[in-house]
């Protein structure tokens, strides 16, 4: 099983690149919201009773998540270079 996902061409006949780059800045909106809540519920998890080891794996796995998310953002907008305006 590979985790690899084979990406082809998504060009739409008669799609602007307007309406491309607008795509392309809500997915990057969403993902910037997604990381915003895995931060809160890292915090929220950290706050809980039980086993400190079992919070400890919790959170950092949050925090795995939430590093994989900001590396999605940085992908899609070119590291930070693309702009949708």
């Amino acid at each position: 099983m590979s985790n690899v996902i084979p990406l082809a061409p998504r060009l739409k006949p008669g799609r602007s690149a307007a309406a491309e780059a607008e795509e392309r800045a809500a997915l990057a909106a969403e993902l910037i919201d997604l990381i915003e809540r895995v931060r809160d519920l890292t915090e929220h998890v950290a706050g809980l009773p039980g086993p400190p080891l079992q919070i400890q794996q919790t959170a950092q796995q949050l925090l795995d998540a939430g590093t994989a998310l900001e590396r999605a953002v940085d992908s899609l907008t070119e590291g930070g270079e693309w702009v949708p305006f």
